[in-house]
């Protein structure tokens, strides 16, 4: 009788066990499968002057549009872009949403979103490397035989590392960030010159 309870006491603690033991392994593997995609690519920190901040470029307005004597007021395209860097556990991030609109004489109206989420390396005090890890593509047609709207997710090229280099540069007060190419190092003709937004 001592032998049997004795007998079924050690198997009860061996379930236990081995039903400990299988929770552990589930919990590490679903730790190890919840990881952040952004943790296999490179980062830094961000630099205070660029953190929090939304830095943006372009110009939005009516395209293409004429008024009742004929006279253009728009143009053919509007565009704009922006960047947002922020940091998430000491990994420099940076979001990058970019809109194109078109407008031909037809009156037809494409318009064109794009966003690409990434990680940010920066190197030095004037050079980043913006490494996508995900993104997207809108684009959205009205005045077309095939209205509607496509998305697709951006995969292979689309996610290419850019390496820029930067400065923040102050005019009437305000401070702009300039964005060069990488070869550019007497830092003569900037790529984009983005405005500073909170």
């Amino acid at each position: 009788m001592i032998r049997k309870k004795s007998t079924r006491l050690m198997l009860a603690m061996s379930c236990i066990t081995i039903l400990l033991l299988s929770a552990a392994c589930r919990k590490h593997n679903d730790l190890e499968t919840n990881k952040s995609p952004y943790q296999n690519f490179p980062s830094s920190p961000i630099p205070d002057e660029l953190e929090d901040v939304l830095w943006f470029w372009g110009g939005l307005g009516p395209i293409e549009y004429y008024d009742r004597d004929g006279h253009e007021v728009g143009n053919g395209t509007e565009s704009a872009r922006q960047y947002s860097f922020t940091e998430v556990g000491g990994q420099g991030r940076l979001e990058f949403t970019q809109y194109l609109g078109l407008r031909n004489a037809s009156d037809c109206v494409t318009e064109i979103y794009t966003t690409k989420k990434a990680t940010v390396k920066f190197e030095g005090n004037d050079k980043f490397t913006f490494y996508p890890v995900e993104g997207n593509f809108k684009t959205v047609k009205k005045g077309y035989s095939d209205n509607g709207t496509t998305t697709r997710k951006a995969e292979g090229d689309d996610l290419k590392a850019e390496t820029y280099l930067w400065e923040v540069k102050s005019f009437d007060g305000l401070p702009l960030l300039y964005i060069y190419n990488e070869t550019d190092v007497a830092k003569l003709d900037p790529v984009f010159v983005y405005d500073f937004t909170r």
